[in-house]
């Protein structure tokens, strides 16, 4: 079973000291990622994340002249992998206040979305395509069982 989504905007990041659940910076994105990652899951019938091994696919759609300039696709790959799973209870007393809202107690980060954890990834497939100019930046995630 393949689970695929589409997400507007720029993939979450892990970057610096502080972790991308509580940045200002990383937030929004992360709750992005989860919102349409719970959605596929339940279109797709499943009622929990994949506890075997997985594939995940990851293509970034970004205006021409920002394909350089839009971040490292290492770091989104590692913000993604990070933001299917459950965050780690370490970080939970943290978490940035976006996650508290309320009717977002599905994607709370407690709460593995399609995989159980990042070790779980057995092949990661990620590229940039450039778009034209007047488009705005989205990417597609697919993961997989293997």
């Amino acid at each position: 079973m393949r689970v695929e989504f589409t997400v507007k905007g720029r993939p979450p990041r892990k970057h610096g000291e502080k972790s991308m659940w509580a940045r200002d910076d990383e937030a929004p994105f992360i709750l992005a990622l989860r919102e349409e990652a719970l959605a596929a899951r339940n279109k797709a019938g499943l009622d929990r994340c994949f506890c075997s091994l997985v594939a995940i696919e990851l293509t970034l759609f970004v205006p021409r002249s920002r394909l350089q300039s839009v971040g490292d696709l290492d770091s989104f790959i590692t913000g993604i992998c990070d933001g299917l799973q459950a965050a780690d209870s370490k970080v939970l007393t943290y978490l940035h206040r976006i996650f508290q809202e309320p009717g977002r107690e599905a994607i709370y980060p407690a709460h593995a979305l399609l995989t159980d954890y990042d070790a779980q990834v057995a092949s990661l497939l990620a590229g940039k395509v450039a778009l034209d100019e007047n488009q705005e930046m989205y990417y597609k995630v697919a993961v997989e069982p293997v």
